[in-house]
């Protein structure tokens, strides 16, 4: 019974450790990816619902859209997937897609299963790398901005770090949108090319459903992984919860730019949702909302 008991307390320490890292090392993209994952629905709601599902298409989808597909594509790469075939921009009516890759890989390849999980979430990757660049080459007043957008997280290591971590992200949220619309900004063309090209690119760095799906298999995977390495580190009494924990330090870096993406989408879906509930107040005499 001794025996039984010591082997349960082995398997939930491995099982503890492995989730604990999960949500530290890739908590961050799926918590933004659904962000924007609603931000983009209600605005194509807005737009379906007012002037018709194409103006969205054409306004921003023919910039946002290749980025996107980039993301899914450059990522097959480093983990071996074939691209059978791709449209970086596409649009079909039938069902709302705009863009696609198809890829192969060998199911039985460890190395092809996890990257299914990074090629899931290209498109978040690809647009925070855009985004970033945007920033900084074409946004004049650019420092208080880069600041914000590339500070060290904190180690997220327990609940009380996601805590603080989700308190860092609300202020870098109220702190993004006055060092992004300073007057010297908005007295540069700039500045105005960079907003609407960033905004095109926020808006579409939204994961679709079978983005969500091809990710999902992949996090299988990385949750294997991680059961094993803490199985033999607790073997040989070594711990990866502290190594594991500076990485997500790092990683979440990048939610500053995340977060300026939430911010950008969100400044687009209320915007689009004020001055379209205009027209067709005047139009039809009626205001709709975007959540149905």
């Amino acid at each position: 019974m001794e025996t039984l008991t010591t082997v349960w307390n082995f398997i939930q320490i491995i099982l503890l450790n492995a989730f604990t890292q999960m949500v530290s090392l890739l908590g961050i993209f799926f918590f933004f990816g659904l962000l924007l994952y609603l931000l983009a629905r209600f605005t194509r709601n807005t737009f379906v619902k007012s002037i018709g599902y194409k103006f969205d298409v054409y306004f921003t989808g023919w910039l946002g859209t290749p980025v996107h597909e980039l993301g899914h594509a450059l990522l097959c790469i480093p983990f071996g997937h074939r691209i059978t075939e791709m449209r970086l921009y596409s649009p079909n009516s039938g069902d709302g897609s705009l863009g696609y890759v198809n890829h192969a890989y060998n199911p039985n390849n460890f190395w092809h299963q996890i990257g299914n999980f990074f090629i899931g979430i290209g498109p978040v990757l690809m647009g925070s790398l855009v985004l970033f660049l945007l920033i900084k080459y074409l946004v004049p007043s650019n420092s208080d901005l880069l600041a914000l957008v590339t500070s060290k997280g904190s180690t997220i290591d327990s609940l009380e770090a996601v805590k603080n971590q989700f308190v860092q992200l609300y202020h870098t949220g109220l702190s993004v949108t006055p060092a992004l619309f300073t007057r010297a900004n908005m007295q540069s063309w700039q500045f105005w090319v960079f907003l609407y090209v960033a905004v095109s690119v926020a808006s579409h760095m939204e994961l679709s459903l079978p983005d969500l799906k091809g990710a999902g298999s992949g996090l299988i995977s990385i949750a294997v992984l991680l059961v094993v390495l803490n199985s033999i580190g607790l073997f040989f009494n070594v711990d990866l919860s502290s190594s594991v924990a500076g990485i997500s330090r790092y990683i979440s870096m990048s939610s500053g730019v995340f977060t300026l993406a939430v911010v950008l989408s969100a400044l687009f879906f209320i915007s689009s949702y004020l001055l379209l509930n205009i027209y067709t107040l005047v139009r039809y005499r009626k205001v709709f909302h975007p959540f149905g």
